[in-house]
């Protein structure tokens, strides 16, 4: 009778726990599509910049004030809103960024000329931050032992917005104008917004202090937290990579041997749809391993990448296959990078990813300004070898850390914890 009445003890408990891990796989499903409808508005409108310049009459150079105007717009956004997560209810920042979002992309529609539309771009691109929150909502909300997984879904949402922006807003653009894909997007935003309102926690962090003292913290953790110092340089390392490697590569294949068209070059990026698969599988295995272990398995998989475009850049097979392997490499390392970095400490996670990103950022944005330089003036082999170097470097100072944690926390005749 006894082991009857236990069973029927469990039964609830057992039912209520798969209830909640469904409603917990649900919200990290919303998560990551409002993450990556969030994110996309940065690149949707890039396809149409030439029908933007034709409908202002102005010269396909002025487009670069646009596209520069949504990138400027994100890097302060994640200096200036990212941190307000540590101060403010998941549910009111997310719906209310997700509002304003919408009205920004109204009023880039609406825009008369092209300075109007480069100031509602730098609101876009502020309020498109609202990716970088989803994340870090993501990994809070994600039970402890997949938290990796949680992050690694939502990554895959991010990258999929990104990677799939460009193809989908060029086809809607091209449909019916530049600015019918503007007011779309905005109608997108707003239905997230109220979705947002009701299924993110809506309980408000305490102790963060006023916005000013969450600003005045933000260089403070450079200094408070090593893993965050290593985080940032690791990441900054791949990332630099990743954008210089894209943007050469594009312009290399255009000229000979391949002189491929731009819309063939464009082909290339649905190579890096295979590496988004890998994001979930990155996840799951900063969970069991670690992260640093996962990291350096990323890091080996870019070598081999850069390393096969290096040796066949006359072949499209071979550029293929190298961009799935380096795509993979990069998406994984950043799944357990960013993973690792959300854990340092939950008072201050939003700020510490607000740093992380930025810097993060602006390691790309160096990449990008590089690497046509450097593909001028030294050929596409030398910015293979470079990212090599840069890609090793980051792969030395994992290891370094690895080494050096083991030691530290490892005390002699006791068995070894997983490090991460």
């Amino acid at each position: 009778m006894s082991s009857d009445n236990s069973d029927m003890n469990r039964l609830p408990n057992a039912g209520t726990a798969r209830t909640k891990s469904r409603g917990a796989t649900s919200l990290i499903a919303f998560i990551a599509l409002a993450a990556g409808v969030a994110i996309q508005n940065n690149y949707s409108l890039q396809p149409a910049l030439p029908a933007v310049a034709q409908t202002f009459g102005v010269p396909l150079s002025r487009m670069g004030l646009v596209a520069a105007s949504l990138q400027a717009g994100y890097m302060v956004g994640i200096v200036l809103l990212v941190p307000l997560g540590d101060r403010v209810a998941a549910a009111r920042i997310v719906s209310c960024q997700f509002a304003l979002l919408a009205v920004a992309l109204v009023l880039a529609a609406c825009s008369p000329n092209v300075s109007a539309l480069a100031a509602a771009g730098c609101m876009i691109g502020m309020l498109a931050t609202n990716a970088v929150h989803l994340a870090s909502i993501a990994f809070k909300v994600a039970d402890p032992l997949s938290r990796g997984r949680a992050v690694g879904t939502v990554g895959m949402g991010i990258s999929a917005g990104i990677l799939l922006s460009r193809f989908v807003g060029g086809l809607v653009a091209q449909a019916a104008g530049w600015r019918t894909l503007l007011i779309l997007s905005g109608a997108a935003c707003l239905v997230l917004a109220f979705v947002a309102q009701r299924l993110l926690p809506k309980k408000a962090p305490s102790g963060a202090g006023s916005y000013l003292r969450l600003l005045g913290s933000l260089p403070s953790l450079l200094f408070r937290f090593a893993l965050l110092r290593e985080g940032i340089a690791v990441g900054a390392c791949w990332f630099f990579v990743f954008s210089m490697l894209w943007i050469t590569l594009v312009l290399e294949v255009a000229g000979p041997p391949l002189n491929l068209s731009a819309a063939q070059a464009g082909m290339f990026s649905f190579a890096g749809i295979l590496g988004l698969f890998a994001t979930r599988v990155a996840g799951r295995a900063a969970d069991r391993f670690g992260h640093r272990q996962v990291i350096a398995a990323s890091l080996v998989l870019v070598l081999a990448g850069v390393a096969l475009m290096m040796a066949a850049p006359a072949s499209i097979a071979a550029l293929a296959v190298g961009l799935v392997v380096f795509d993979a490499g990069c998406f994984s390392a950043q799944v357990a990078n960013q993973t690792r970095v959300l854990a340092i400490d939950a008072d201050s996670r939003s700020r510490i990813y607000s740093v992380y990103m930025f810097i993060y950022y602006a390691a790309g944005a160096l990449g990008s300004i590089a690497g046509p330089l450097i593909l001028e003036r030294f050929g596409w082999r030398f910015v293979c070898q470079l990212a090599l170097i840069v890609s090793a470097i980051g792969l030395a100072i994992t290891f370094a850390c690895y080494c050096a944690h083991a030691k530290q926390r490892v005390p002699q005749n006791e068995p070894r914890p997983p490090v991460s």
